[in-house]
């Protein structure tokens, strides 16, 4: 992998990192698989440009990716000036900053010791998703503090905040705490704040994806598939007026099938983590979502319930294709 070296700091900044500006409440947004928000995108040239020279450099034409391509012309020349630094860009006051990795993902029940997650530095993967809380999280995660967050990142690792909460009543999971169809905008806002506040608490910042766990359900059943998708559009908006940037993980058949479904009809996640265990590591391509439907923002499960080891080390975890936004810290 290729990198950048940052002037005046020893910080490395892989290229697939992409960088955006994401409008906070009142301002237009990511909305559902819509681009509607004015997002700064720093191409890896015009970064290097800078970092050489103390000035900013020009973004070429050909970074209007597919990311891009769908914003309106005011919008796609609208591209900010990159900074020195990558880990100290400060926005606008009104704005908050968006991180993007590109490449492979785990997640696991349980946090890694941090001595393990150091000796995975040896594996393929770039992102950890790590369950930030939730009523219906499996593990009880106690080593998963402020300090291991720190410790880890300094490692080099990115973080994808997964929050399992209220489960679909038609679920087919094992999951107590179910939406009450008498009271889902409701439950809705209360553990939207507390995703917020867990992640918060753990060290993330404005921006941050994340993202909501909604195991797989029978969707057949259209008044309890209705009910996930109210829930879904009440948690997606309530977690942006924090600042926070809402994704969704479910199945391919239930939960992500009936949100493509409701695309562009009202809001929705910015970022779909989907699950399909045919073990191919890509998020575009595959079959599995429409292409011009939240480009640049899905991570893809491709395996389950795998061990692997690095440094003699095994975890059981579960692979991800990664395209999307993670942790700000």
């Amino acid at each position: 992998m290729r990198h950048v070296h940052w002037a005046g700091s020893a910080a490395l900044l892989s290229l697939s990192l992409t960088l955006f500006l994401v409008p906070t409440e009142g301002e237009p947004r990511l909305d559902g698989h819509r681009v509607e928000a004015r997002p700064a995108v720093v191409h890896a040239e015009a970064v290097a440009a800078r970092a050489a020279t103390g000035k900013a450099g020009r973004l070429p034409a050909d970074v209007l990716s597919a990311r891009s391509a769908a914003l309106p012309p005011a919008a796609a020349n609208s591209a900010g000036t990159p900074p020195a630094e990558a880990r100290a860009v400060e926005a606008a006051p009104t704005r908050s900053i968006l991180r993007i990795v590109d490449g492979a993902a785990f997640d696991t029940c349980e946090a890694p010791e941090v001595a393990t997650m150091q000796a995975w530095r040896a594996s393929p993967y770039e992102a950890l998703g790590i369950y930030v809380g939730g009523s219906n999280r499996g593990c009880a995660n106690k080593g998963l503090t402020r300090d291991w967050v720190s410790q880890v990142h300094a490692q080099g690792w990115e973080f994808m905040p997964i929050y399992v909460g209220a489960q679909a009543a038609c679920t087919v999971a094992n999951k107590s705490n179910r939406i009450d169809s008498a009271r889902v905008a409701d439950m809705a806002v209360t553990e939207a704040d507390d995703a917020v506040a867990r992640a918060t608490d753990l060290g993330f910042k404005r921006g941050s994806a994340l993202y909501f766990d909604m195991e797989e359900y029978d969707n057949t059943d259209r008044d309890c598939a209705g009910d996930v998708l109210d829930f879904v559009s009440a948690w997606s908006e309530r977690v942006r007026s924090h600042g926070f940037t809402p994704g969704y993980y479910s199945s391919l058949s239930s939960g992500i099938t009936d949100l493509v479904n409701a695309a562009g009809t009202r809001p929705l996640p910015d970022i779909v983590w989907y699950a399909r265990w045919d073990d191919i590591a890509v998020t575009h391509g595959d079959g599995a979502l429409p292409d011009n439907l939240w480009p640049g923002r899905r991570i893809k499960q491709h395996a389950g319930n795998v061990s692997e080891t690095y440094e003699g080390i095994t975890i059981k975890i579960d692979r991800n294709a990664i395209n999307a936004p993670v942790g700000v810290l």
